[in-house]
């Protein structure tokens, strides 16, 4: 009995041990610059490690273990002959579980060093992020989710890598996970704020972070910062397309008056409270918001074309429409869309005239001629605005069956056989 009590202490120990050596040899390894060396080792310290219950690991070797695998795989890493992006994510992972291991202990050999490494491997991590957009969008954030990872370790809230995962996460349609991260960000009040400077070692302006910024200054390395605006107005706005996309209409309504009320003068934010009234036929509502729109953003012709359209479309005010419309174009004379109005509108006043000529007996031939040539002179009115409209968009196709109709109406066939072609 005490034999085999001798034996199984004899087995334990050097279960415990066996690992110490492959660190050793891989520390070595890595000194002497023989990377794939000290990867063997590290390698073989790990499949001693992870067979082994955690109550039988050696408490003081495991953060050494941590530590100099991490950095086995962080020079892997940044060797260009024989990198893997894996490695990266090994290194992190392996100086972030030294960390944990070490904050249970008075002692912390370790924690330093691998801290430091964990700065770096976040700059990598953000810069894997900014290179891999748009192409991959998958793999850019992945790369920023690891930088906001990392970044909480070392009690930063990296709230620029998480505002590029909202904006990818939008365009890969991944809508719970942008609401997530913007709901955060606005909860929060985070204001997305960076500063860049000139890098006088190449002259070439980059983003830097502010902590660093009084002493590369001193020193003279950088120069020019320049301090981003809030991004905050932005985030909102992005938040009610998340909260529209997932039909949490309640919610959207709730936010939305809170970011206007907020944010007065965001464009973003103004059309979709001005989106939201359209589609609530709140037209009364509209109206007020687009004359808002149009003091605050004079030169937009989107804002007079649209009181334009639902003066004429909803509150048969074709005075007013005509006024909005003229102004539109004083904006903007390319606006197609405003010129086809403005045709219409004057086309439509000389319908009336040959809706009254239907009323009639054909034996009051004086009024029908007066009617006619009142409907005629309307039309040819009317004409160089849908011909102008066709100027600046020959495929629209109301504006083609517009004109058929003029042409047909005052009987000019040459213009009507060319249209028709």
């Amino acid at each position: 009995m005490k034999t085999s009590a001798l034996f199984g202490a004899l087995v334990l120990s050097i279960s415990v041990f066996a690992q110490a050596p492959s660190v050793s040899s891989a520390k070595i390894a890595m000194d002497r610059g023989d990377l794939p060396e000290a990867k063997k080792y590290i390698d073989e310290a790990t499949e001693i490690i992870q067979a082994q219950p955690a109550a039988e690991q050696n408490p003081k070797l495991m953060p050494k273990y941590y530590a100099y695998r991490g950095q086995v795989y962080y020079k892997l890493y940044k060797d260009e002959a024989l990198t893997q992006s894996s490695y990266l994510d090994e290194a992190a992972k392996s100086f972030s579980d030294c960390i944990d291991y070490e904050s249970a202990s008075k002692k912390k050999r370790y924690t330093n060093d691998a801290n430091e490494y964990l700065k770096a491997i976040i700059v990598d991590y953000t810069n894997i992020g900014n290179d891999s957009y748009p192409e991959d969008l998958k793999g850019s954030r992945f790369a920023y989710e690891q930088a906001v990872v990392l970044n909480k370790t070392q009690g930063v809230v990296d709230s620029n890598s998480l505002s590029n995962i909202g904006l990818i996460s939008m365009q890969l349609r991944d809508f719970q996970r942008a609401n997530e991260v913007y709901t955060y960000l606005v909860q929060n009040g985070y204001k997305g704020i960076y500063w860049t400077v000139i890098d006088n070692s190449d002259s070439i302006r980059k983003p830097i972070n502010y902590s660093d910024l009084e002493l590369l200054l001193k020193l003279e390395r950088v120069s020019n910062p320049e301090r981003s605006e809030s991004q905050l107005d932005y985030y909102y706005s992005q938040l009610l397309v998340c909260y529209d996309s997932l039909q949490m209409n309640e919610a959207y309504d709730s936010l939305l008056t809170e970011a206007r009320t907020k944010f007065p003068s965001n464009n973003d934010l103004l059309n979709l409270e001005l989106m939201s009234f359209f589609q609530a036929e709140n037209y009364d509502g509209a109206l007020s918001r687009l004359i808002e729109a149009m003091e605050l953003f004079p030169d937009n012709p989107i804002y007079p074309l649209n009181y334009g359209l639902i003066s004429y479309d909803h509150k048969d005010d074709a005075e007013s429409a005509r006024t909005y419309f003229l102004k539109t174009l004083e904006i903007d004379p390319n606006t197609v869309d405003a010129w086809y109005m403005l045709g219409t509108l004057i086309y439509n006043e000389g319908k009336v005239f040959y809706d009254e000529v239907a009323k009639l007996h054909y034996t009051q031939k004086t009024k029908i001629e007066k009617l006619e040539k009142q409907a005629e002179a309307k039309f040819k009115e009317a004409l160089p605005f849908f011909e102008q409209a066709y100027k600046l968009n020959p495929e629209d196709e109301l504006t083609i069956q517009a004109l058929k109709q003029i042409y047909y109406k005052l009987e000019m066939e040459d213009e009507f056989k060319a249209i028709n072609k």
